[in-house]
């Protein structure tokens, strides 16, 4: 592969989409000789203070979460995360605004200096799609000189691409369940091995106590490190009320009386995601150096999409794209939304372990009737295989739709015949599909 420049944001999109074709993933080593060749020109330091996050499920509104504490707080802030639902810039964010095409661009054409530099050292180095976004993350951070950068693993920990920074300040470990088998261990202590690569010497970590072999993992690790850690367990935080647009909650706290929290969302797993950050911000302010974190600030005002977000009224959209994902969406189903009636919209990946995903979406009874799409590439599920495993579990209504933007056009009109809302659940590149759809259609209405 010949590393090109782009002249527009358009073009540096379709190269970066091209990436795959030319790579697999490479071994760490490789990607941290290529770090220490930029660190020439761009050195960790001038990424600020470091927290790395890792996990399964609710990494990205942990990093949010943090991302808009340390917003409120003064601090001038970098945050990289994956994937992204609409654009590739939405991976990049400094002061929780998405960088400009035209940064992106500059990014990526220095990146591919770079690269053709790098050939003279080691000519046979092709950095994947997410080392790309990585290595052009670091050079929009450093450009802005951020004071924080909260940094999201991609796909594990221990040979993630992230890992090659080698003084981060905290990490925070989220729940921990059974995905990306492939590349991570077909056992959940096997995938909380790799999450726990991210903890290094001397540096304080927290994680979730939800399930005991995965924090034994996580706690005989950061005592090998001599890592002070932090855990959260279900007796840390109390749920007080929920509605549906809105959780009231409180956490339990030795050092602070911050009252109670109000969460503008009807996604419960949110409230285990903010005690994590709540439960880091502490750390962080005792043990690493910050004052006065605004915390309380910070997570009521934090917003991410994709996650229980109502895109228009009535029409939600939620990125459970894994087992237990699903599992938190239906147990928020079940206990935050107060309705009879709704219409849900599914697809998934061919490698995901969709046959439990259905089976419990199948559970929720407000549920009137199933709309099965089709995720356009070679990795989405086929629509008759799904509507097999659906009508093994339920004998309610199910249609099919090829296309994403048929399936939410037959929802919308049912809707006008019938006062019910609309779920989209399954998938993060569904969730993005018919977020576009509806940006770009007006609603349909």
């Amino acid at each position: 592969m010949i590393e090109q420049t782009a002249k527009s944001y358009e073009e540096a999109e379709r190269l970066l989409s091209e990436v795959p074709k030319f790579t697999s993933k490479n071994p760490l080593e490789a990607t941290k000789e290529f770090y220490a060749f930029v660190q020439n020109e761009i050195k960790e330091e001038q990424l600020g203070r470091i927290i790395h996050v890792a996990g399964t499920n609710g990494k990205g509104s942990v990093c949010a979460f943090l991302q808009q504490i340390f917003l409120e707080s003064g601090y001038h802030v970098g945050m990289f995360t994956s994937p992204h639902l609409i654009t590739t810039r939405e991976r990049f964010q400094v002061d929780a605004k998405m960088i400009s095409e035209e940064l992106f661009v500059e990014a990526f054409n220095w990146l591919a200096f770079r690269l053709k530099e790098y050939k003279t050292v080691k000519a046979d180095y092709i950095p994947t799609y997410f080392e790309r976004l990585f290595f052009m993350g670091m050079y929009v951070f450093a450009k802005a000189g951020v004071e924080v950068t909260v940094l999201e693993t991609g796909l594990g920990g221990r040979l993630d691409t992230t890992n090659v920074i080698q003084n981060p300040t905290f990490c925070v470990i989220t729940e921990i369940g059974l995905d990306h088998m492939t590349y991570l261990g077909d056992t959940i202590e096997q995938i909380a091995s790799e999450k726990a690569g991210i903890i290094k010497p001397g540096v304080p970590v927290v994680f979730l106590e939800r399930k005991r072999e995965v924090s034994d993992i996580f706690r005989k690790k950061a005592s090998e490190c001599c890592a002070k850690y932090h855990v959260v367990s279900k007796n840390a935080y109390k749920i007080n009320e929920i509605k549906k647009k809105y959780i009231d909650f409180s956490v339990v706290s030795r050092y602070y009386d911050y009252g109670s929290f109000v969460l503008h969302t009807a996604a419960l797993y949110q409230v285990e995601n903010a005690a994590l950050a709540i439960k880091a911000c502490e750390a962080l302010m005792r043990e690493c150096g910050f004052a006065n974190l605004a915390v309380k600030a910070g997570i009521e005002k934090m917003q991410w999409p994709g996650r229980m977000e109502e895109v228009i009224p009535g029409v939600y959209i939620d990125g459970a794209h894994n087992e237990d994902g699903i599992e938190a969406f239906v147990y928020s189903m079940q206990n935050a939304v107060d309705l009879d009636s709704c219409m849900l919209i599914f697809s998934a990946v061919g490698d995901k372990q969709y046959d439990q995903m259905i089976e419990q979406l199948c559970s929720l009874t407000m549920v009137r009737e199933f709309v099965l799409t089709h995720i356009p590439n070679e990795r989405g599920a086929q629509l008759d295989k799904l509507a097999e495993r659906f009508r093994a579990y339920t004998d309610k209504n199910i249609r099919l739709f090829e296309a994403i933007e048929d399936a939410v056009s037959y929802c919308m009109e049912q809707r006008k015949r019938v006062d019910c809302e609309i779920y989209v659940v399954g998938s993060l590149y569904l969730a993005g599909a018919v977020r576009r759809f509806l940006d770009t259609s007006g609603g349909l209405e």
